[in-house]
């Protein structure tokens, strides 16, 4: 594995932390705001909601993450979509990444 290998990852799993950090912090004000339980009660919206935030994360922190794999896209939103799906898809390896890492690294 090269080191490009590891920087793609461990970009991938602070991105990941940073997703749930912005999922919360969104959450929270639009629970303030009073919207959240109705846009959750959305059919599409509220079952895609974690995505929808990490492509909104994607779009407004502008890094791109399929690019450095070679990957070329032709418009913003296709980089931002594919980005924010990739980001999300990260959630689970960032949790077993962090569990593994509060064992201590014991087998």
């Amino acid at each position: 594995m090269t080191p490009g290998f590891w920087t793609s990852f461990g970009e991938l799993v602070l991105l990941a932390i940073l997703l749930g950090a912005v999922t919360t912090v969104v959450d929270s004000v639009l629970g303030v705001v009073g919207v959240s339980a109705m846009i959750k009660k959305l059919p599409i919206i509220g079952a895609n909601w974690t995505l929808i935030i990490s492509i909104a994360m994607m779009a407004v922190i502008d890094l791109d993450v399929v690019g450095g794999w070679g990957i070329a896209l032709t418009d913003d939103w296709m980089k931002w979509v594919a980005n924010g799906a990739i980001v999300m898809g990260m959630v689970p390896v960032k949790d077993a990444v962090v569990s593994m890492i509060g064992k201590g690294l014991r087998a």
